[in-house]
C-alpha cells in the first residue's frame, strides 16, 4: 500500500515532510496505522501526526550563515569606503552653502 500526501506524492520513511498547522518541518522516521488513520512520526518533534495535515517538501540546502556582529560590520564598510577617493569641490553654490 502506498502512501501519498493530499498533492499525490508518495511517502516513505525519510522524506521531507511539512505540518500543515504550525508548518513544523521534519523527516518522516516512523508510520503508523490506527483507527483507521495514517499517523506519522516526525524526527524534528517526535510527535505523531495525521496524515491529512502533512506534505512532501523539497529538502532546502542548508546553508550555514553565520550573522557577523556590529563590530565586524562596520569595520567590513570602513576597508570598503577607504580605498576610495574622496574629491572635495571647489563650487560653492547650492543648496545649503552659506547658511548659518
Amino acid at each position: 500500500m502506498d502512501i501519498i500526501d493530499f498533492n499525490g506524492q508518495k511517502i516513505t520513511e525519510g522524506t521531507t515532510l511539512k505540518y500543515i498547522g504550525t508548518r513544523t518541518k521534519g523527516k518522516a522516521d516512523k508510520i503508523c496505522f490506527m483507527e483507521d488513520n495514517t499517523w506519522i512520526r516526525l524526527d524534528s518533534t517526535g510527535l505523531y501526526y495525521r496524515l491529512d495535515y502533512l506534505m512532501v517538501i523539497e529538502e532546502e540546502n542548508k546553508r550555514r550563515t553565520f550573522k557577523k556582529s556590529n563590530k565586524e560590520k562596520i569595520l567590513q564598510r570602513l576597508k570598503q569606503t577607504s580605498h576610495k577617493n574622496y574629491e572635495i569641490s571647489r563650487d560653492s553654490d547650492g543648496p545649503g552653502v552659506g547658511g548659518g
